[in-house]
């Protein structure tokens, strides 16, 4: 299949996509979108949708136009491939697909963090002692509520790692933050995967290619097609995270199996080897989905811009008024963290 990488505007992904391409058996890069038969837009679709409308590409090729993009939000405005899709209309048709972060093997990746075909990852060598674990920022209210739970287990690690700035390589102390994380993920039979800023979390992806049994807390989530979840993911309602240490009991003995499983699939799926072809092979299905029509969706964008503008400042004015009040009150929040 020929594909053309176009990108609406700036973003480090296009140059990624690249390099994985060079292990493709099955697809090709072209410089001439006409001749392509994808042709994959990256960006940030959510932050500036007029844009991706405006595209000279999407314009002249609507019907052969898929995305990928790693938004935290969600606007589904063309087919494509995503990282933090829910569960919706647009997922159960195949019109979207979720599929990993593949930012997380560019400038900003973790050095300590084993990605490779390596036949014994980090996970699956060292020697384990928690129970399960929990390292990363406070990005959505699963997470602060984590913070605030008291497991009473010396083999449970919560921390919050705000302080962190995974975004900016020029931080004092980043290595040791790297080090020390990759050693907790190693050292863990479970490692707690809580949605972040959207529905999905890189995290998940990094368990999986560590040989990690995953704990998947996001309620809504849609499951990249492919591998066989229920032989090694554990998916935990939100609202009941207080019982993981009830939950995952009965899973000890079965861990280092399960976590054998999710770095198999992880190398059948979302492995370097693989990114490139199964982001084109899933673009290319979503320009094929079930119906309604692709025409029905674009007569919408419009009202879903719309919608999304309304949802984030109806979010935002509540988020302001709530915390308003509990502060009159007197009254601990829901968004106030450990410290």
């Amino acid at each position: 299949m020929k594909v053309y990488l176009g990108v609406v505007g700036e973003n480090d992904e296009v140059g990624i996509l690249q390099s994985l391409a060079v292990y493709s058996k099955s697809h090709e890069i072209v410089t001439d979108p006409s001749a392509a038969d994808v042709i994959l837009i990256l960006g940030a679709i959510a932050r500036e949708p007029q844009r991706l409308l405006k595209y000279g590409l999407y314009k002249a090729f609507p019907e052969r136009c898929a995305v990928y993009t790693e938004d935290d939000d969600w606007l589904p405005l063309i087919p494509g491939v995503h990282t933090n899709a829910p569960i919706s209309k647009h997922t159960r048709i195949g019109r979207i697909f979720n599929y990993a972060h593949i930012s997380r093997n560019g400038q900003f990746q973790n050095r300590f963090r084993e990605e490779t075909t390596s036949p014994v990852p980090i996970g699956m060598k060292a020697e384990k002692r928690y129970f399960f674990t929990f390292q990363g920022g406070s990005t959505a209210l699963v997470r602060k509520r984590l913070y605030n739970l008291r497991f009473n287990r010396s083999d449970v690690l919560i921390e919050n790692t705000s302080a962190y700035k995974h975004w900016d390589n020029s931080q004092p102390g980043r290595l040791e933050w790297q080090r020390r994380y990759a050693e907790t993920l190693a050292a863990s039979h479970f490692v707690l995967c809580p949605r972040g800023a959207g529905a999905g979390s890189n995290r998940f992806f990094e368990v999986m290619a560590a040989g990690v049994a995953p704990v998947l807390l996001s309620d809504n989530y849609a499951l990249p097609p492919g591998p066989a979840w229920d032989t090694f993911l554990i998916q935990v309602r939100e609202r009941d995270i207080a019982k993981l240490p009830e939950i995952l009991e009965p899973y000890l003995e079965s861990a280092a199996e399960r976590g054998r499983l999710a770095r198999q699939a992880f190398d059948e799926y979302f492995s370097i080897e693989r990114g490139f072809d199964r982001i084109v092979e899933l673009a290319a299905l979503s320009l094929r989905h079930a119906p309604p029509t692709e025409e029905h969706f674009r007569k919408r964008q419009a009202v879903m811009i719309r919608r999304f503008e309304l949802w984030c400042k109806t979010r935002t004015a509540l988020r302001a008024l709530v915390l308003k009040v509990l502060r009159a009150l007197h009254l601990k929040n829901p968004y106030q963290l450990n410290r």
